[in-house]
Order: structure tokens, then sequence, then C-alpha cells
């Protein structure tokens, strides 16, 4: 088993969001946090998830912040792209490990943009976690 315990932990359930993840082709796991939770730097990630009720574990890119690229989000989220995994974990409690820190949270003038900065991300996120996870 992979020692998670090294790296920051969040956790929470998973809870539909805009969908927008879906449209862009990343569909990310939204993760609900309890109410004063403490949140990371706003950013993008190289994480891992780990499913408790299966004991499962994936990597993962995730994102903390407020979407800046999207003028309708004013709270701070965190989402994850789940690598290789394509089911719904609605109502799951999810935990997720920042391993790295891959950039800050920015806005992009179009979507296109933001869809490739996004590939870009995930590239790099399953290379960073290939030591991990495989």
């Amino acid at each position: 088993m992979i020692d998670l315990g090294q790296f920051e932990k969040l956790e929470g359930v998973v809870v539909h969001g805009d969908k927008r993840g879906r449209v862009l082709g990343f569909p990310t796991a939204n993760i609900a946090m309890a109410p004063l939770s403490v949140y990371p730097d706003d950013g993008v990630y190289s994480a891992i998830v780990r499913l408790p009720q299966s004991d499962r574990v994936f990597g993962a890119t995730a994102s903390v912040g407020k979407n800046p690229t999207f003028d309708d989000v004013d709270t701070t989220r965190v989402e994850a792209f789940i690598h290789g995994l394509d089911e719904m974990l609605y109502g799951l409690v999810i935990e997720l490990y920042l391993v790295k820190k891959l950039r800050d949270m920015r806005r992009f003038a179009t979507v296109d943009e933001l869809i490739a900065q996004t590939q870009v991300d995930v590239d790099r996120s399953i290379e960073n976690l290939k030591a991990i996870v495989g």
C-alpha cells in the first residue's frame, strides 16, 4: 500500500458541479468540503485519490480555486480529474492527497486555451505520479 500520510489530505463528498469538466473533456469529481475547512493555496496539483469504500487508489489532476476563466464562480472549489476512472462517484466520500503543485490558478482568454493547458497539466501529473501509482 502507498504511504499517503506524507501528503496534504482533503476529504469530502462528491457532489454535482456545473458539468463543465465533462463538456471540456476532463470530467471532474467535485468535492464538497466541510464548513470551515482550511484550503491549500489555489492552483492545479498532481494528486492521488483514494476511494475508502473500496480502498482503490488513482492518480488525479486536481484544481483548487475559483475557476477564474468562468465569471460565475465566486467560491473556492476542489475538483479532481481522476486518471483512468470513468464511473459516477456522487454521494461517496473520497480522499484527495495533494502530491505536487503544477501551477497557480489563472484566467484563460478562451476555453480552447484552458483545454490545451489542462491537457498539459494532466500529462505532467501522470508523469509526476508514475513512481507512486504506476
